[in-house]
């Protein structure tokens, strides 16, 4: 699991940055649904599991890993699950849910991590001379 973190959570990261930014912030004053389903609660399941194997692995960055940890203590996993399942809704044909790379992405997203512009494939900025 760590090599398939490793391989597709840098080059997937920028797609899911794209297309889940930080949800819970807009989230937040949105009403709650009133009624948790099996899905939204195995989802859960999932996603507690990603969040531990990504904390406790060496292949993610220590960026990441403070990002989520933010995330979490300041959020529940029912909210991160929900704002995780609006955002794959939203663009179900580029989020494949048995990735766990992908995944990873998506909850970093949620979460409001921002990769350095390198890691986007974008150029940094030249510096002055």
């Amino acid at each position: 699991m760590t090599q398939r973190l490793n391989k597709t959570f840098v080059p997937l990261f920028a797609i899911a940055a794209c297309a889940a930014m930080p949800v819970l912030a807009q989230d937040a004053a949105a009403p709650a649904p009133s009624a948790d389903t099996q899905e939204t609660r195995q989802h859960a399941v999932e996603n507690m599991s990603l969040l531990m194997t990504a904390l406790n692995s060496e292949a993610v960055d220590q960026d990441v890993k403070n990002a989520l940890m933010s995330c979490i203590y300041g959020n529940s996993m029912r909210d991160i699950t929900i704002a995780m399942d609006k955002a794959i809704a939203a663009n179900p044909e580029r989020f494949d849910r048995t990735d766990s790379g992908v995944m990873l992405g998506v909850m970093a997203s949620i979460c409001g991590y921002q990769p350095p512009a390198a890691q986007q494939g974008q150029e940094a900025p030249a510096q002055p001379r």
